[in-house]
């Protein structure tokens, strides 16, 4: 049975070891490595225990104190984990009346348990933290002498005449309140559960249920924190006794390792020069980042540390025109004839002109630019770009057709050629192409005729590269006669085709 209670014991404290060790790697990863100096500690303590188990009420409560004390010698490895021993001294009291029993054993035990520190889990390791919460768990041995009596009368009923002795699971928690660097108040509760149940109590509990408190207050005293950021450099000769720093920095911390310590750093994080304090120059031209508009081109002080490559006073970033010397009213661009409007966007950068012209000037104000007025020192109209309109046609020509015929008597062909060239040259001009016939035929026979012969001009025309889309076609047909149709004369004047250019 022991033996079985002992393998039970152990692979309980196991569990809870590796339980916590697995909590404390977690947790280290999640906050990274802290700087904590590993440090031994005393902690004698006085409190108060209460027995739990067969020798009580029927449901196991007990309203029973017996004074105790103790004390425990411990560890801490890490911000998270901690082992110490544990010794207590006490009586545990129990009384039930339905059995007219109680129950009196002198009780010391001792343990051996792993701590695990709540607050460095979630919110990381701060030494100077007011109060620290911990929960612990271990395995441990005690040894009693335990007598049980009737309540009345008093009579023994049965008692140990040697020493007994058993294994418990401790597991608890408590509240460490820090008063310096090496002292604290501790408040504890532990329960100790007892594997060898029939002993302590002489029952035979088919709940095998019993267990034991202990509260406590103590107070804790470290050793060995004579370098309290623990960086190896003792706190007499450790400018920065509180802070986990470098020995060439006389223990001070340098976070960016630029050489300077933080403390003398006005930019402790990011790496600099000692001539600024700390703080980088990432352009070298001699005005420290912070401070520095252009930080990643060297600049003139004037400008807060921005390029000019023009050297026109105004700082490339700010300039649309950092290549070319400028105005600063003209956010640094050149005008070189000074009418107002920069060079790139003037189409007459030298000639001084008018904004509504894009920089070029009107000299006859007819309000087309000179730069698209054909006749710049003469009023004119769009429509013949900047010219004096032209009153009727620019180019008149009739040609005529045989009798019944769609094209064009041969020598009129230098006539079309004349009409075809001007177009070319104009092809921005509108021509109007006018298609009649003589009375021999029909009305509708004589309207298709003179639409044939009008398209017959615009194919010449077009073949000979006239590319204009200003192309007004009409066809008359015998409604326009320009002369007698009675007479062989008058016919032959009829079947034509008049072309006008009008603009």
């Amino acid at each position: 049975m022991k033996n079985k209670q002992i393998r039970t014991a152990l692979f309980v404290f196991l569990i809870i070891a590796m339980n916590m060790v697995s909590v404390s790697t977690w947790a280290q990863e999640k906050q990274g490595s802290s700087k904590m100096k590993k440090y031994l500690y005393l902690q004698p303590n006085i409190g108060v225990s209460q027995y739990f188990g067969d020798i009580n009420k029927p449901n196991l409560t007990n309203k029973y104190f017996k004074l105790g004390y103790g004390g425990v010698l411990g560890y801490r490895i890490s911000p998270l984990l901690g082992v110490r021993g544990q010794f207590l001294k006490t009586t545990l009291h129990g009384e039930r009346e339905d059995q007219n029993r109680k129950l009196n054993s002198d009780l010391w035990d001792a343990a051996l348990n792993i701590t695990l520190n709540i607050n460095d889990i979630f919110a990381g390791y701060n030494e100077k933290r007011f109060v620290n919460f911990y929960i612990f768990g271990g395995a441990g041995f005690n040894s009693f002498k335990s007598t049980l009596e009737t309540i009345t009368p008093s009579t023994v009923v049965d008692s140990h005449t040697k020493t007994q002795h058993a294994l418990f699971l401790p597991v608890g928690g408590g509240a460490s309140f820090r008063l310096s660097y090496n002292l604290a108040i501790n408040l504890e509760y532990g329960d100790h559960i007892v594997f060898n149940s029939d002993a302590l109590d002489f029952s035979n509990g088919a709940k095998n249920n019993d267990h034991y408190s202990y509260a406590s207050a103590g107070l804790q005293i470290k050793f060995g924190i004579e370098d309290t950021d623990n960086d190896g450099i003792k706190d007499k000769v450790d400018l920065c006794p509180e802070s986990y720093g470098k020995v060439e920095l006389a223990g001070c911390p340098d976070r960016d390792n630029d050489g300077i310590a933080d403390k003398d750093d006005a930019c402790p994080d990011v790496a600099g020069k000692a001539e600024f304090k700390g703080c980088p120059d990432m352009d070298g031209d001699g005005i420290i980042d912070s401070q520095d508009a252009c930080p990643n081109s060297a600049g003139k002080s004037e400008l807060n540390g921005c390029p000019d490559k023009d050297n026109d006073g105004i700082a490339d970033k700010n300039d649309k025109c950092p290549d070319l010397e400028g105005k600063k009213e003209l956010a640094g661009c050149p005008d070189r004839d000074g009418d107002g409007i920069i060079d790139t966007e003037d189409a007459c950068p030298d000639i001084k002109g008018l904004i509504q012209f894009a920089g070029c000037p009107d000299t006859d104000a007819d309000g087309i630019p000179d730069n698209k007025d054909n006749c710049p020192e003469v009023a004119g109209v769009a429509a013949n770009k900047g010219c004096p309109e032209i009153k009727g046609p620019l180019l008149e020509k009739i040609v005529y057709f045989h009798s019944d015929g769609t094209v064009v008597m041969d020598k009129y062909n230098i006539e079309m050629d004349e009409i075809a060239a001007f177009m070319n040259a104009h092809p921005d001009a509108t021509i109007s192409i006018s298609g009649h016939a003589d009375n021999r035929e029909s009305d509708e026979y004589n309207l298709r005729l003179s639409e044939k012969r009008a398209d017959y001009v615009i194919k010449y025309l077009t073949k000979k590269g006239m590319t204009s889309t200003k192309i007004e076609k009409l066809f008359f047909g015998k409604s326009k006669p320009v002369a007698d149709n009675s007479t062989k004369e008058g016919c032959a004047l009829n079947r034509r085709v008049e072309i006008k250019i009008t603009k």
